[in-house]
Parts: structure tokens; sequence; C-alpha cells
């Protein structure tokens, strides 16, 4: 090789290594934009927001109290959903398997029983099923596309408990607390809770975009039952109209949360979590959450030149 190609070899490589870093500052310079602009839109308002933002397969570029851990509300059932698959997967359950509907379950904690309030849950119609079979797999359908308390029920109790926790801990998904049944008060009153950072779900979401959660099948097959979610009242008026979201919502008084995959016109994804607490109005928090999730899609539509 002459000198002067190999002074040529090392221009070259010197032009890619300040290409590369030239990338490497605009993306970060991205990520601090919309960091600032969630802190913005949260500042000053009445309650308590915690968001991760990420692009797939990526760190987060906002995290903002993503830590913190939230009640989860109905976002626990997510991890009663992958408990489920696992138990598909080792061929302990079926999803045509049928339960005998019911509405009186054991506390965690002692010897009490508890029923559900239907006038609190949010699919009727399994109600009216009482004394029937139903099968496992609308069970986890209407658990999560309606957020049905009395399936989730049914559904913890055919798995059991430390089965569910024993799948959150496996998996090494950190700030998910998986504690009890929903409504399980005797238990909640012994400080034994339902609770989840959005860096935990947001992890979640991440191994389950790329299909880590139990494999590839099961991961995509709990992907499309989030896809048929009936309350879209957070993240999606936020977005474009007909963007494709997979997620699931929950909410108890205070608390609005919602944690989904997000599916961009270029066919890449990214992954959103927002959960709230404390919030005196919750119509006008779900404002504040509709705009992080607007800037968040726009920021991520709209990525740094060269990405």
């Amino acid at each position: 090789m002459t000198l002067s190609g190999f002074r040529f070899m090392q221009s070259g490589a010197a032009w890619f290594l300040m290409i590369g870093l030239a990338l490497q500052l605009a993306a970060s310079a991205h990520a601090r934009t919309l960091a600032e602009s969630i802190s913005k839109i949260t500042a000053g308002q009445p309650g308590y927001f915690s968001v991760y933002a990420a692009r797939s397969g990526q760190s987060p570029s906002a995290c903002l109290n993503c830590d913190e851990p939230i009640n989860a509300a109905s976002t626990i059932k997510l991890f009663v959903l992958d408990a489920a698959y696992v138990a598909f997967h080792e061929g302990a359950l079926k999803p045509d398997e049928t339960i005998i509907v019911h509405n009186r379950f054991h506390s965690l904690v002692g010897t009490g029983n508890f029923a559900l309030e239907q006038k609190e849950d949010s699919y009727d119609p399994l109600y009216a099923q009482a004394g029937k079979p139903v099968s496992v797999a609308e069970l986890l359908r209407v658990m999560i596309q309606y957020s049905s308390n009395l399936a989730t029920n049914l559904m913890i109790e055919r798995l059991g408990v430390m089965p569910i926790r024993a799948v959150v801990s496996q998996q090494g998904l950190d700030g998910i607390t998986f504690g009890r049944m929903i409504e399980d008060f005797d238990a909640d009153r012994q400080g034994i809770r339902n609770r989840v950072s959005a860096r935990g779900l947001g992890n979640f979401l991440q191994k389950l975009d790329h299909g880590e959660i139990v494999g590839a099948p099961e991961s995509h097959a709990m992907i499309d039952i989030m896809l048929g979610q009936k309350f879209n009242d957070i993240i999606p008026p936020g977005l474009p109209t007909h963007t494709p979201v997979a997620h699931k919502t929950g909410w108890v008084n205070g608390v609005r949360n919602d944690a989904a995959i997000v599916f961009l016109p270029s066919g890449r994804h990214f992954i959103l979590v927002e959960l709230s607490r404390d919030l005196p109005n919750e119509s006008e928090g779900i404002k504040v959450m509709n705009r992080i999730s607007e800037v968040v899609f726009a920021a991520f539509h709209h990525p740094p030149s060269g990405e």
C-alpha cells in the first residue's frame, strides 16, 4: 500500500468516526429535547406523573420519575396474561380449558372470602354467566381488552398468586410487584399490593416487542390481544387516527395508567408508558397524558437526521 493510500484510509476512518459521533450527539440532543418537553408538560400540573418513552430496542429517551412504584391498577393484568402463556408453553394450561364462572374468592391472607363489586367492574356480561363454563382464551381476552376484574380473579385463582410472582421473578421484570387478586382488601390492609414502575412496564414491553416473553409465538399472541384494547382515552388520543397501539390501561381513584407498544407508519415501534397518581381531577390529568403521547409520537416519527 502506498503512503497516499494509507493516508486516504486514515482520513476515511476519521470521517466515519466523525459522522458516527455527530449522529450520537444528535440522538442525545433529541432525547434531551423530548425529556425537557415532557417535563414542561407536567410541570405545575396537579398530581404526579411517571413516563417511560423509548424506541423499540433502545434505552429510554425520556424517563420521568420512571423508577417510582405506582399503583398498578389494571396494568397488573399484563402479568396474569404473561403467566398464562408460560403455563400454555409448559403444557400446564390450555386455551380451550374451561373455568366455571363464580364470584367468591379466598383472600391471600387468613381464611376470609370476598366477592367483587360488579358496579366497580368494567365488563358486566361475565357476571351473567355465573355457573357456566368459559374458556381460558375468552377469559384472557376480556381481562385485557375489557379489563374484566372477574376474569382476572378467575385466572389468578387458576394460576396461583405464587406462580405468577415466580414468572415475574424468573423473567427478571424489575419494577413489577405482583401482590394479590383484585379487591382482596384483607391482603391490601396488610400492605400486599400490586405496584409497577414506568421503567418496569417499559422493559416488559421491550421484551414483548422482541419476542422475548416466553417465546416469539407467545409474545406475538399477547400483542394481538392487546391490539384489541377497548379503553383508549390516554395514549391513543395523542396519536394520528388509526395508529395501531398494543396497550393496557388501568385506573382507580386518582390513578390513570397506560402502557403501550406504538406502531409507526415507517414500520418501527416505540414503547410508551404513562402512569399517574394523586390526580385531583382525572379528566384534566388525562389531558396532560394525551399531550405527552402527542409529543412522544412527534419525536419518534421524526427522528434525528441519519436514523
